[in-house]
């Protein structure tokens, strides 16, 4: 059984509550724009985000920067509870920096990942959460100050936990063997997206089966190789179109795209734009 609790938007800001008595694990792919903040209210769940994968409980936020990969899937329990924000930078920038907050872009670039709170703190956040829910809910006169307020304390209580235990024991990293092979090859097609090994030469690099590697890669991440792969060369396209002054073809060549055409399509898939408005709209943006 799923059942959604409250689902909520204003400009900037969607908030919902979803429990689950069921088996469930992401099945879509989820990379986005948008900055999210992940509250489990009850149960347990296995995270993975970019290369990693949490073991989160009860009482843990889970940050998660604009565009990375991120999936959920069933830890123990069937059973959980969770809250989940989802902010726009675009829209929430300019109000934080007026209040005196932190950017998003600060917070969830040093700090994502897990953060445990409290007990303290965390009925704190529950109190704060569903304040900021009713708040949308009902959309009395200035209800978006309010929600403005809440979120600003719920972001400032996650940065100072989040800061102050980054150096202490965190939230564990889950270590099976199927979880640390699928971490090393991500990190691998992370770090050398430009190379085109197939299916088979990845496997065999990396001492499992081409069948194995398919299914435990797609089933920890969401992605298949090729697709987590491509991800990783739209990011760093997006950095060279920004910031270089190569040619959309030298930049489709430099990250072992097997044509411009195939290059510009997945390069669509990823932003909704080609890169050649890619590289015009953040000309406009410097």
């Amino acid at each position: 059984m799923e059942k959604t609790i409250f689902s909520e938007s204003m400009e900037g800001i969607t908030i919902d509550r979803v429990v689950r008595d069921q088996e469930y694990s992401m099945t879509m792919k989820h990379f986005h724009d948008t900055y999210e903040l992940y509250f489990l209210l009850e149960g347990e769940r296995h995270y993975f985000i970019e290369k990693e994968t949490y073991y989160v409980k009860t009482g843990d936020v889970v940050l998660i920067n604009r565009e990375q990969v991120h999936k959920t899937s069933q830890a123990g329990s069937k059973r959980h509870d969770r809250i989940l924000l989802q902010l726009s930078g675009r829209v929430l920038e300019p109000w934080l920096k007026n209040a005196g907050m932190y950017s998003l872009e600060r917070i969830f670039g040093d700090y994502y990942g897990v953060a445990r709170l409290t007990e303290t703190e965390w009925e704190e956040m529950k109190e704060l959460l569903m304040g900021l829910s009713e708040e949308m809910t009902h959309r009395r006169e200035r209800y978006e100050v309010m929600v403005r307020l809440k979120l600003s304390q719920i972001l400032l209580m996650i940065f100072r936990s989040r800061k102050k235990n980054l150096l202490k024991e965190m939230p564990p990293r889950v270590q099976t063997a199927k979880h640390g092979k699928v971490h090393e090859v991500a990190e691998y097609l992370t770090l050398h997206c430009e190379t085109g090994e197939s299916l088979d030469q990845l496997a065999e690099a990396f001492f499992i089966s081409k069948s194995y590697l398919s299914r435990i890669f797609r089933e920890v991440t969401g992605f298949s190789v090729n697709e987590y792969r491509n991800l990783a060369r739209v990011r760093k396209a997006r950095e060279l179109l920004a910031g270089s002054g190569y040619s959309i073809t030298e930049i489709s060549e430099i990250l072992g795209f097997e044509s411009v055409t195939y290059f510009e399509r997945v390069f669509k898939k990823h932003t909704d734009m080609t890169p050649l408005k890619y590289r015009k709209e953040a000309g406009r943006t410097r």
